[in-house]
């Protein structure tokens, strides 16, 4: 990878882990009624995050039949991935949804790249990616308990692992359909149509209590603002680097530094203890890592 594409992908590296932390951030403080934490947090961040990319565009946007469709199935996507990973977390054990989501995003348009694009990969880049997949297992590997699991668990976790998988699968598409153009007016309808669709999902789950779940505090609005910031940055910098590299590398880096940056900055801010199969996993993805920035 160029120079370019490596501070790229480091600074979206950064800001995901950003939003990802705010977010936790986020549900652990959250007091408004129950199971209404998710489509309040994705309507408002999506919302912001739309708003952002908009100011940076001027408040132009024109956009094509292509960019518009993707864009639509997008934050669809977008929205079953929220929804997927609000259910599975109630119904199983996290340790198991998150190397399916984890392995989706990597996986999926990998396979979609290599069979519909015709992109290759290296031996070695194999090698660094399978190493990455292997790191996701092990990082997660004490997690895998099996007792008490809710009928539906595997159904939401297998939505989580398309969705997630998708929703990359589409951004890239856009992209390349599109030779390079149309990047902002792609996320604006990305996360347009998420917000509508998590706030027409907030009403029909919650009725009359919808209004009051956006009482959640001057805290929470904190972490929604941060997060959100963290996420406009993250995706338009992920366009920007889907023109340098291939999305296949650029998606299985990005979960690897997302990975190691989560778990150091929770055993530093929140004291999360880092355990030997913690410790293995992510030397493993650092390996992983490694190898794919050789390339």
């Amino acid at each position: 990878m160029s120079i370019t594409a490596i501070f790229m992908v480091l600074f979206c590296v950064l800001c995901y882990t950003g939003q990802n932390f705010f977010n936790k951030l986020y549900a652990i403080n959250y007091t408004g009624p129950s199971g209404a934490e998710t489509p309040v947090f994705a309507a408002i961040y999506g919302l912001l995050t739309g708003i952002a990319t908009l100011a940076y565009n001027g408040f132009q946007f024109q956009i094509s039949s292509t960019t518009l469709i993707l864009g639509i199935a997008s934050g669809a996507t977008l929205f079953l991935f929220n929804l997927s990973l609000i259910k599975a977390s109630r119904s199983g054990p996290y340790a198991f949804q998150s190397v399916m989501m984890l392995f989706g995003n990597t996986l999926l348009p990998m396979l979609f790249c290599v069979l519909w694009w015709g992109d290759r990969l290296t031996r070695l880049q194999i090698v660094g990616i399978v190493i990455l997949l292997i790191s996701f297992v092990i990082f997660n590997l004490k997690g895998f308990r099996w007792e008490g699991i809710k009928k539906g668990y595997f159904l939401w976790v297998s939505l989580l692992f398309l969705s997630n998988g998708v929703y990359g699968i589409l951004l890239d598409s856009q992209q390349r359909l599109m030779h390079q153009t149309q990047r902002n007016e792609m996320i604006i309808t990305t996360f347009f149509v998420s917000t509508l669709i998590s706030l027409v999902y907030l009403i029909i789950t919650q009725g009359k209590q919808a209004p009051k779940a956006f009482c959640m505090g001057k805290r929470n609005w904190i972490f929604t603002l941060l997060s959100s910031i963290c996420a406009a940055l993250a995706v338009n910098i992920l366009m920007l680097a889907l023109q340098l590299v291939p999305a296949s590398i650029l998606y299985t880096v990005d979960n690897g530094g997302v990975l190691i940056l989560c778990a150091l900055l929770g055993a530093v801010t929140l004291h999360e203890k880092l355990e030997k199969h913690t410790i293995t996993g992510l030397a493993a993805a650092v390996v992983g890592l490694v190898i794919l920035g050789m390339q």
